[in-house]
């Protein structure tokens, strides 16, 4: 009878230290696990409008590329899936670029050796000193004169100029006046990189418009050169500005030293 109580008091304490070490192993198991499995915090560049520029040149053919703003900052985002940017010579790694109002970008790429990095890039001082905008205008008066039109699209008021080009040659300008800056926009395809926005009509009015002027739309007509027996004629229009809701994960992306 002794014996059988004995084994059986044992038996109990041996349950209960396995109860004992298999709680606490447990609980170790999921302190683990939630260490292990904790996300890192999520980094996104927010934009809250898209322009969309459509340009056609002198043989017909159309492009269309996408440009992202943060009304907020001011921020320019050029996202390789919606611009249309051309990639001669250029890896897969890039995959987006930010142009901020004071004449810096970053560009973000995803390299294959390095990770996740980001690059600096800056245009000329210049664009961005105290008497840029009062050169612009004057360039811009001598060189264009006010049609008396103007309209109204996408909560844009645009009025229209003419210039001359030459014997009949004219070009036709939209400019409306913004409360952002445009030069990230216009100064793009002056960095130092590979990828360029489509520029058969440049978008690049950097020294005849201010900052605060953003084309809306352009077009050049050349009488002195047919195409199937017409004017050749270039255009650049924004056919659309209105809101959207794109992101860019930023997350992991570090500043290459």
């Amino acid at each position: 009878m002794k014996k059988r109580f004995i084994a059986l008091v044992g038996l109990v304490g041996l349950m209960g230290l396995s109860e004992e070490g298999g709680q606490s192993a447990q609980a170790q198991s999921q302190l683990a696990m939630v260490t292990k499995n904790k996300p890192a915090a999520v980094e996104k560049l927010l934009f809250d409008r898209v322009l969309v520029y459509e340009q056609t040149d002198y043989n017909g053919s159309v492009v269309r590329y996408q440009v992202l703003l943060n009304t907020k900052t001011g921020q320019f985002g050029f996202d390789r899936k919606l611009a249309n940017l051309s990639f001669p010579g250029v890896v897969g790694g890039y995959t987006f670029v930010t142009g901020q109002a004071d004449g810096s970008y970053r560009v973000y790429v995803a390299d294959k050796y390095e990770g996740k990095i980001i690059m600096r890039y800056n245009v000329g001082r210049s664009y961005y000193a105290p008497n840029h905008a009062d050169a612009c205008r004057n360039r811009f008066q001598k060189r264009y004169r006010p049609t008396g039109r103007e309209g109204s699209q996408y909560g844009l008021t645009a009025t229209e100029y003419t210039a001359s080009l030459g014997r009949k040659d004219t070009e036709w300008l939209w400019v409306a006046e913004v409360p952002f800056n445009s030069y990230p926009l216009y100064l793009f395809n002056e960095l130092a990189l590979e990828a360029k926005l489509p520029d058969a009509h440049s978008i690049n009015f950097s020294a005849s418009l201010a900052p605060n002027e953003l084309l809306v739309q352009s077009k050049k007509e050349y009488y002195s050169e047919k195409v199937n027996g017409k004017p050749a004629t270039s255009t650049l229009k924004l056919i659309y500005f209105g809101p959207t809701s794109h992101f860019f994960d930023v997350t992991g992306y570090r500043f290459k030293e």
